[in-house]
């Protein structure tokens, strides 16, 4: 596989403004899904139900975020967004909402299969007035056996080859102007194999090469996140000769603030 050095385009946002109606820090929660499903309010069918200090201020049309707290032993509690909601109907002390968009590709690497809204996660305003800016952000994919001393699955070692060190040092060159910025490192593996073991040995790769970036070339601990994607997002779905050594593989992301 041909190493990617990537200038991404990527959609920076901030915000100035959020929902109407909705108080920062209201206390709001997803109460429970419905079962089965069935109110439809203006042709959207209603999935959850939300409770907390902040039902008050909703108001129908709302769009708000549904997030988990996962706690990270270096940089303390972290949120992790697991979809979108609109709200449909404030009733009382509880809204009825639809869900927009359910899960995300950050939480997957942490959360795994439970990286979509559940009962429990609190829920926040979306930004409505935002401002978006064009910013060149770098992205390095290098795969396996460029970095691994043994790439293949179920291998004995986990550790960097001297050439794939090398080879990520080389790369992470295109990085240096960025270091203040969070930059997620993610493991990718073939779909071969249990998901739940690869998932295991993505993380792990992905740690692995974390290590490096602080360790050896100095990067801050707290800004380069390890995640573990598994066989999710697979760049050759051919099964052709070398499509199992394209999909495992390293990718280093600069991450672009969305929300704060």
């Amino acid at each position: 596989m041909k190493n990617i050095f990537l200038l991404a385009m990527s959609i920076v946002i901030t915000v100035t403004g959020v929902a109407p109606g909705v108080a920062l820090g209201a206390g709001l929660q997803v109460e429970s899904f419905l079962t089965p499903p069935s109110t439809s309010i203006a042709g959207e069918t209603v999935l959850v139900a939300l409770r907390g200090e902040g039902v008050a201020g909703l108001l129908a049309g709302d769009l708000l975020v549904a997030e988990r707290s996962v706690l990270d032993q270096s940089v303390g509690r972290v949120q992790f967004s697991t979809g979108h909601l609109k709200v449909a109907k404030v009733d009382g002390a509880r809204a009825l909402a639809t869900i927009q968009t359910d899960g995300s590709v950050g939480a997957a690497g942490v959360l795994g299969k439970f990286n979509k809204v559940m009962a429990g996660d609190q829920v926040r305003p979306l930004a409505m007035a935002i401002t978006a800016n064009v910013a060149i952000t770098p992205e390095i994919t290098l795969d396996y056996n460029t970095l691994f001393a043994d790439p293949n699955a179920g291998s004995v070692t986990l550790e960097m080859s001297g050439a794939g060190r090398e080879a990520l040092a080389a790369a992470a060159e295109s990085l240096g102007s960025v270091r203040t910025s969070m930059v997620a490192v993610e493991g990718y593996t073939d779909p071969s194999g249990d998901g739940e073991s690869n998932q295991v040995e993505s993380y792990e790769r992905a740690l692995t090469v974390k290590r490096f970036l602080v360790d050896t070339l100095g990067f801050d601990s707290e800004r380069v996140k390890a995640f573990g994607m598994g066989e999710q997002e697979p760049v050759d779905t051919t099964n052709l000769p070398g499509s199992v050594e394209k999909n495992r593989r390293i990718v280093i992301k600069v991450i672009p603030t969305l929300y704060r």
